[in-house]
């Protein structure tokens, strides 16, 4: 904070919020300030979040990769509290996407289905309450890292960041597959080209970067 920056911290459990948060509030909330995974995030704390304007980074696809760890080694009173997404975005509380790669996996076209579905591998709902619209879960990658409050648009003068689909939102919000990048710029560079490519020849050449 004396240099000006706001700090991340890493909170996967409601002992570490709760310290993460006093300390903040210690310090002294500044714009910026967020926190990290979220894993367990009862209301009250959530509400303490809001208060302190502080910014929130999830990986929602952590339920669909681990849920079934959850459920079995997470006990029943935290399970509704893990990697919630729209009692955060009720809340005003500013939140984006995150992969944690390589501990998970870096695709975030599989993350927004898990924020859509809330699925475990296994097929089992969890938290279903905490799922997101497929645009609200497009647009927690949209946001802009430097400041989550805004989402970034594509506009005159804009960073050439930058992915085009082989179809249709309205078609590609259904599926949220990776399979449907035909073309991925970052800083205005070609780094993924699938357009002259079939889908199946595109795995050829690796997965759209994250």
């Amino acid at each position: 904070h004396r240099q000006g920056r706001g700090v991340a911290v890493h909170c996967t459990t409601e002992a570490e919020l709760v310290f993460a948060l006093a300390v903040i509030e210690a310090a002294g909330p500044m714009r910026g300030d967020r926190i990290e995974h979220a894993g367990v995030a009862p209301d009250s704390l959530i509400a303490e979040m809001a208060r302190m304007g502080l910014w929130a980074v999830s990986q929602p696809h952590f339920i669909a990769e681990r849920g079934d760890a959850y459920r079995r080694d997470v006990e029943p009173r935290h399970q509704g509290d893990l990697y919630r997404l729209a009692s955060l975005a009720e809340a005003g509380i500013a939140l984006a996407g995150g992969s944690d790669a390589p501990f998970a996996s870096f695709d975030p076209w599989a993350a927004m289905r898990a924020a859509v579905h809330r699925t475990t591998a296994s097929g089992a709902s969890f938290g279903q309450h905490e799922a997101l619209s497929p645009e609200a879960a497009l647009a927690l990658y949209l946001a802009d890292p430097a400041d989550l409050d805004r989402q970034r648009r594509i506009a005159v003068d804009a960073p050439a960041d930058l992915v085009l689909l082989d179809r249709p939102w309205s078609a590609a919000r259904e599926r949220l597959n990776a399979d449907d990048v035909a073309l991925c710029l970052i800083g205005g560079k070609v780094a993924f080209d699938g357009v002259d490519q079939s889908p199946g020849e595109r795995g050829l050449r690796g997965d759209p970067p994250a």
